[in-house]
């Protein structure tokens, strides 16, 4: 699940002062199809209906303002089991710093603070831990990050960007979660990154030869991005019972159907149940935008996605040879002489297969929104697992032997690697997303503006996207801390249907921010 909320202390700081983090997940969820006998979302009868009616944005005027606060910690209530120290920790500020404050005693740091104005702010905890300890802030009660605190003599600063404050009165609390802490301050300054002009956002796919409806689409996601946000949801069979189901709750239907491609792998497919091509063609004909990953099993050896359980090793299929635009039986004889593995050869061969199937929706002109290899940098795919380099050499390859060799110019590339050092070359991808997945279904979504930011400083010019979510965003969240995502994609069951409550889909689909199928005429 997401680890954003998790920082150690001294990489918080530092990852959060400049803008571009590390961007990854612990898990993914299973390739499954959700059961046919429980019901995603409870189903509306037919008097129970809902028009689609839209509702307005609700989002607190902003005003700007120049703030530096600091709360001395040694000013608050002192809690149980804590004192105020001037020794042996050094470089405190004020009169001391508050020392002792355990997790097992349940206190917490309790510090008022007056908000000058109502806009985000930066919020630095200086603090320390003679042991890993975690401690999490608070603000009028509500949650808003969760620190992890190495074990360190000297004092750090942990800041957390981008924390939306109404003026007035606020408690600030510093809870801890496990260890013992000491707390210098807490500082409070203005934010300014989450009021950055954007870079320009390009509108001509990197692909000079793509196709006009291809064009078309990207100019209709630009246009939009930043005022609307497409809905978006994965669908587990052709049944789209999913999309029928938000249909039954919202009477609107998601704009873009997100499907996989990997009963079309050569290795492990399913040719009877391979239908995500057909299926996207009938969804473009009804006026819906067609979303396709590519959940690739290993071309050889065990056939799963997992590198744990396959022995498909990319490093071993990497070369130096010109392979891209070579042809069928060229490769065949370079495998046969050892100038390529044959791991090597039966890859080509599957991006071969599946390009052939992706051609029928070209050849009807329907545009794709294209998420191959995503989430390399958690490793845990086998795509992602030889590292970087290896990892980027496969993105290049892909990407010239479809949109040269087979000529793919319906295809909008989306590169969802999730890690600054898996980031492949600019001029290969159109739009930059993250699979975001928060850890508990009680824990609000919000509009993951800390990886928006980081993202967009990672990949400035690019169109941003929720690409995996396990609920819907905000919308009123979205908008008031300035990170409109250009679409979010919703997996299916359980996050649709225990993570995402019938009121979140209502809030979504029946809000003026929201994109839905009718919105989009190409």
């Amino acid at each position: 699940m997401n680890k954003w909320r998790i920082f150690s202390v001294a990489a918080a700081a530092a990852m959060l002062l400049t803008g571009c983090a590390k961007i990854e997940q612990d898990t993914m969820p299973e390739l499954i199809a959700a059961t046919g006998t429980t019901p995603l979302v409870p189903v509306a009868t037919a008097a129970e209906q809902p028009s689609h009616e839209s509702v307005a944005l609700q989002v607190p005027e902003i005003t700007r303002e120049e703030a530096d606060i600091t709360l001395e910690a040694e000013d608050g209530s002192i809690p149980t089991g804590c004192s105020v120290s001037i020794v042996p920790r050094l470089g405190y500020s004020g009169t001391g710093y508050l020392s002792g404050l355990n997790a097992e005693n349940g206190s917490a740091l309790e510090l008022e603070a007056d908000i000058p104005a109502t806009q985000h702010y930066d919020i630095t905890v200086v603090l320390g831990a003679d042991t890993p300890s975690t401690c999490r802030i608070l603000a009028n009660g509500e949650p808003v990050y969760t620190l992890k605190a190495e074990e360190n003599e000297n004092f750090v600063r942990a800041t957390v960007q981008g924390i939306f404050l109404s003026k007035g009165k606020c408690k600030l609390e510093i809870e801890p979660v496990s260890g013992i802490v000491d707390i210098d301050c807490v500082e409070l300054v203005n934010n300014t990154s989450l009021y950055d002009e954007d870079a320009a956002i390009s509108q001509t796919p990197v692909n000079s030869h793509a196709s006009a409806s291809a064009k078309a689409l990207l100019k209709f996601l630009a246009d939009s991005y930043g005022r609307k946000i497409v809905t978006g949801q994965y669908v587990s069979d052709s049944t789209n019972r999913e999309l029928e189901q938000i249909y039954q709750v919202t009477g609107a239907y998601p704009l873009i159907r997100f499907a996989d491609m990997q009963n079309y792998s050569r290795n492990g497919g399913n040719a009877a149940q391979a239908t995500a091509v057909e299926d996207s063609l009938a969804w473009a004909q009804e006026g819906g935008i067609a979303g396709l990953s590519w959940y690739w099993n290993a071309p050889a050896g065990n056939a799963s996605i997992y590198a744990k359980d396959t022995t498909f090793d990319l490093s071993a299929a990497v070369t130096d040879k010109d392979i891209a635009t070579a042809t069928d039986a060229q490769l065949s004889q370079m495998a046969a002489s050892g100038e390529i593995s044959e791991g090597c050869y039966a890859m080509i061969q599957d991006i071969d297969a599946v390009s052939e199937q992706l051609k029928k929706l070209a050849d009807a002109d329907v545009p794709v929104l294209w998420r191959p290899l995503m989430e390399a940098g958690g490793d845990w795919f086998w795509w992602g697992a030889s590292g970087a380099d290896a990892y980027r050499w496969l993105w290049e390859l892909m990407y010239t032997r479809m949109t040269e060799y087979h000529q793919l110019n319906n295809l909008l590339w989306i590169w969802n690697g999730q890690s600054s050092s898996y980031q492949v070359d600019k001029s290969q991808y159109d739009i930059a997303s993250l699979d975001v997945y928060v850890k508990d279904k009680t824990e609000a979504y919000g509009s993951r503006y800390e990886q928006y930011v980081a993202l967009r400083n990672m990949t400035g010019g690019k169109l941003l996207a929720l690409s995996e979510c396990s609920t819907v965003p905000d919308m009123n969240a979205m908008f008031r801390d300035n990170a409109v995502w250009s679409f979010f994609g919703l997996w299916y069951a359980p996050y649709l249907g225990e993570y995402t409550s019938n009121d979140a889909l209502l809030s979504v689909y029946h809000s003026e921010g929201a994109l839905v199928r009718g919105d989009y005429q190409p």
